[in-house]
């Protein structure tokens, strides 16, 4: 039911995601081909299972929104408008910054009163990233941290979603392996123009790690 959530706004997302990224062939050097021709966060590879991996993610700073929900998804297409706003310039340098991958959306399994929220990853170029001038953003930095993360491909409905984070779960669930039961991540890399080689995630945080 929680884990529902996570997927139906990822999907939201992904067709917000239109706006501001198109795909392309060429990759950047160093990263997985999956992120396109655009910087995604840094990651090894601690293990790989059969239906998932578990990474460690490099330190990284995100910029951050609440994730508003409505019936209509108009406020998730305010929040993804809010942060659009802050790269393109509506911060305290009046900076553009470049678009990066993926969009990422954390979501609360248990607390309902805690907001969800929506991320764009920061490029790591920029060390000393300029505070957002809307308060309802903010950055956010994170210690590497390890993330247990099933990938999945084509054009995703929800009912896909749905699937792929139950089978995580339950994967985990079998293997004995703790994680996070708090919060769950959806990520999504491409915008509904990109037809072939589509890439999807559903992350949950380690604790064993």
């Amino acid at each position: 039911m929680a884990m529902a959530a996570v997927t139906l706004l990822l999907l939201s997302l992904l067709a917000l995601y239109g706006t501001a990224v198109v795909a392309e062939k060429n990759s950047v050097d160093g990263l997985p081909p999956f992120c396109g021709n655009y910087e995604c966060p840094k990651y090894q590879v601690l293990k790989t299972y059969n239906t998932f991996e578990l990474r460690r993610y490099d330190a990284a700073l995100w910029v951050t929104t609440r994730l508003d929900t409505d019936m209509f998804g108009l406020g998730i297409m305010k929040s993804f408008r809010r942060l659009t706003n802050y790269i393109n310039g509506q911060n305290t340098d009046g900076a553009s910054i470049k678009m990066s991958v993926p969009v990422r959306a954390t979501v609360p399994l248990l607390d309902q009163s805690i907001n969800a929220t929506m991320s764009f990853f920061v490029p790591t170029a920029i060390v000393n990233p300029p505070a957002p001038n809307d308060p309802s953003l903010y950055l956010e930095s994170y210690s590497p941290t390890s993330y247990y993360v099933r990938s999945f491909s084509g054009f995703a409905l929800k009912s896909d979603y749905e699937k792929e984070s139950k089978a995580l779960t339950e994967d985990l669930v079998a293997l004995g392996l703790a994680y996070d039961v708090n919060f769950g991540i959806a990520a999504g890399y491409n915008d509904p123009l990109t037809f072939f080689n589509r890439h999807n995630e559903v992350w949950f945080r380690s604790l064993d790690h």
